[in-house]
């Protein structure tokens, strides 16, 4: 899934690092961007999801969980300061298998089965802290991912773009060249997603997400 990551806020003017996550601190910071945005679980230093296992260096024990991806890649933006470095914003792709896809892809009126790739990369997540924005911060972390997914044997990249009132995802797809394949009205509200800063709604609150997603997919 894909969250916004631009807008015309002021912004500082500060200089910001885009690098590969690496390591169980990148990958806990991560978890806790899908958590405040899409309502994902989270357990500090306590769980972490498989999605994020290479990035945090782990390995599984004994067979890995269904669906879990083959590859991970994150990206962080980081703001160096003198006293040391802020991270400003994140990224996840993951390349899983094409059975995997299909299953995970929601139900609309394209064929799932001829979308996917054997296998497919997708793009989890793109989140810029709001002060951030409007830098082409979210952008270069789209364009991290999208040089690494080039770099695997997928055929394919599938993302869900977040459809929202104010600043989008489309742009960033439009941009790189992605194809929307079609738009599902209240998405999240099928697949449960506890948070949302347009709906108001929180993971602590007993309520959905009513936004609606683009499927989007590009050739690799």
């Amino acid at each position: 899934m894909a969250s916004p990551s631009t807008t015309t806020a002021h912004a500082p003017a500060e200089p910001v690092e885009i690098r590969r996550a690496d390591g169980e601190r990148d990958a806990y910071y991560l978890q806790r961007l899908q958590h405040h945005w899409f309502g994902a679980e989270y357990d500090s230093n306590e769980t972490l999801q498989a999605d994020l296992f290479d990035i945090a260096g782990w390995s599984f024990d004994g067979d890995p969980p269904e669906h879990a991806p083959l590859q991970s890649m994150g990206v962080i933006a980081e703001h160096a300061t003198p006293q040391g470095s802020v991270r400003v914003g994140g990224g996840i792709a993951i390349r899983i298998d094409h059975d995997t896809t299909v299953d995970e892809l929601p139900p609309g009126s394209f064929d799932a089965e001829t979308l996917a790739g054997d296998p497919s990369v997708w793009f989890l997540l793109g989140v810029v802290d709001q002060a951030w924005r409007g830098r082409g911060i979210g952008r270069r972390l789209f364009q991290r991912r999208l040089q690494w997914a080039r770099h695997t044997d997928a055929e394919i990249a599938i993302a869900m773009g977040w459809e929202r009132d104010g600043p989008s995802s489309r742009p960033l797809f439009e941009r790189a060249g992605w194809v929307p394949v079609e738009t599902i009205e209240s998405l999240y509200a099928e697949t449960g997603r506890t948070a949302c800063p347009d709906c108001g709604v929180w993971p602590n609150d007993e309520a959905a997400c009513q936004c609606d997603a683009t499927v989007w997919a590009m050739d690799l």
